[in-house]
């Protein structure tokens, strides 16, 4: 059972930049093994200090990813320490997606790991229209808490960070559509522990559907796992949280709001 959810203005252990270093480049080959994410796609960090974090680089295989290519930026972005360099010597920028991080940690004080995915079934799921928020099987309760859908955001860009951080603030697992996935936690064992539960579990949701679907567990018995599961509730279990729905609005429905209140005369 996982621990009980920390005070809001606790924060994990953080290991020093060696020991940072060395774990980025592990999980990064582990994911690269197990076809988690392309050779290039996705990206990996660590919280090494109250104003440092450690990353995966930008446009190096993660199959072949060591200590020596990982980057450390402050909480603006801007590369800080013994940057990262390729083989020939040449400097490493750090990841496309670092504002993705930055926000997941300027969003909670208890997250030190993010790791940003391209788990195939999760988006091959997500990309038929199935709802990973669902509760089809009761492991997934203990191992990943809710999973969340955020709205399409394009990669790279501002959007990203700016729709993911009350997300991330409220979930510790959240499909991008069409992109891939985030997971968070206060070590990257952990982060990394939700994003091999988010692939398995939805390559049997995967398998569900192509037998003819699956009924989702009733309510009530999935609030009885998640108060088993989490005994301090997350504030997405909390009413009047302000977090964001597990699912965006289908385009359909957001499209029919619009055309109303287009019709009104109002500003959608």
């Amino acid at each position: 059972m996982p621990a009980p959810s920390q005070p809001a203005n606790a924060h994990p252990p953080w290991i020093d930049e060696r020991a940072a270093r060395a774990q980025i480049a592990e999980v990064a080959r582990e994911i690269y093994g197990r076809k988690l994410s392309g050779a290039t796609d996705g990206n990996l960090s660590i919280r090494i200090g109250a104003d440092r974090v450690a990353t995966s680089p930008s446009g190096v295989h993660k199959g072949r990813l060591t200590p020596d290519h990982i980057v450390v930026v402050d909480l603006s972005g801007r590369v800080v320490g013994r940057p990262g360099k390729r083989a020939d010597g040449q400097l490493l920028k750090p990841s496309s997606e670092i504002a993705l991080h930055l926000a997941a940690y300027r969003a909670r004080s208890d997250v030190a790991a993010v790791i940003h995915a391209h788990p195939p079934h999760a988006i091959a799921y997500t990309l038929a229209g199935g709802q990973l928020s669902e509760t089809l099987v009761s492991e997934v309760v203990f191992a990943c808490g809710q999973i969340a859908t955020a709205p399409y955001t394009t990669p790279t860009t501002q959007q990203v960070p700016a729709m993911l951080g009350d997300y991330l603030r409220c979930y510790d697992v959240v499909m991008m559509p069409r992109h891939g996935s985030v997971t968070v936690g206060p070590d990257l064992d952990t982060a990394l522990g939700r994003l091999d539960a988010l692939e398995h579990t939805a390559g049997i949701y995967c398998m569900a559907r192509l037998l003819g679907g699956a009924t989702p567990i009733a309510a009530p018995e999935v609030d009885r796992l998640f108060a088993l599961a989490h005994p301090n509730p997350p504030p997405y279990r909390t009413a009047a949280s302000g977090c964001p729905a597990p699912e965006p609005a289908p385009e359909g429905e957001a499209a029919l709001v619009a055309a109303v209140l287009r019709a009104l005369g109002a500003r959608p």
